[in-house]
């Protein structure tokens, strides 16, 4: 015991554990340790499979990529009888980029071109049941952006959703020029805006009808496709869910050091 200024200083003993990894009754050396494969824990859903044991700071790793703002786990865990090891990089702000909480969503699966492809073609019917009718005026770099359960969704359009939106415009832009210069019909005169949009309609039309035949070759509506676009998105709040509740048993792991 010592006595600094007054102040009486007391020195305690700490208990420390330190846990290693055991190959065989001898500790795991590196040279081992790095011919794991390099696998991740989460399942589709981001469920953890198996057991996390804990987790192993590589030097020459963690602390080159803590310094660029990369930090980040090497998770050691067994799944089946195996172990492996998975790089997780740390904090919710820097998980992929559809797992991250309140980040925009964009499908990886086909339902939202297919909901998409049924909606555009009921629009250009002259249905008002989705996007109150102006799905067409919110088609941006190929996609359409819509608010789906609290999510901001990023719904991408077919080639012949696309094709569609343009031989629309292209028919209403012809229709205009030819309505803002009238020509008198004359017997030896051609009407060429009038041509140009009765070909216009033609190829709008003919668009039209290719995306039916691939609307009906699915044979379902597009209230079930929206219900399972709503069900798309309920997953993936869900995963992210499971995501973030990942992340902190990891941050809850015990660091593992290996031998020489």
């Amino acid at each position: 015991m010592r006595v600094l200024q007054g102040m009486e200083l007391v020195l305690e003993e700490a208990a420390v554990t330190i846990k290693v990894v055991s190959v065989g009754g001898k500790r795991m050396s590196k040279a081992i340790y790095s011919q794991l494969p390099r696998r991740s824990p989460f399942d589709h859903d981001s469920t953890v499979r198996g057991r996390l044991w804990g987790v192993v700071v590589d030097p020459k790793c963690c602390h080159t990529m803590h310094a660029k703002d990369w930090a980040h786990w090497h998770v050691l865990y067994e799944c089946d009888g195996e172990l492996a090891v998975w790089f997780l990089r740390q904090g919710a702000r820097n998980a992929p980029y559809n797992l991250i909480a309140g980040g925009p969503y964009e499908p990886r699966s086909c339902v939202d071109r297919e909901f998409i492809d049924a909606c555009a073609l009921e629009t250009h019917q002259g249905s008002t049941d989705f996007f109150q009718g102006r799905l067409f005026d919110l088609i941006r770099d190929n996609q359409v952006a819509a608010t789906i359960e609290e999510t901001k969704v990023y719904l991408s359009c077919s080639a012949a959703v696309l094709k569609l939106h343009t031989a629309r415009k292209e028919h209403h832009a012809a229709s205009e020029r030819a309505g803002s210069w009238p020509v008198h019909a004359h017997p030896n005169v051609p009407n060429f805006r009038a041509e140009a949009v009765a070909t216009a309609e033609k190829e709008r039309d003919a668009a039209a009808e290719a995306l039916e035949r691939l609307c009906d070759q699915r044979e379902r509506n597009v209230h079930d496709l929206y219900a399972d676009l709503i069900a798309d998105v309920r997953r993936i709040k869900q995963t992210r869910e499971n995501y973030a509740a990942a992340l902190e048993t990891v941050e809850r792991l015990p660091q593992l050091f290996l031998g020489a």
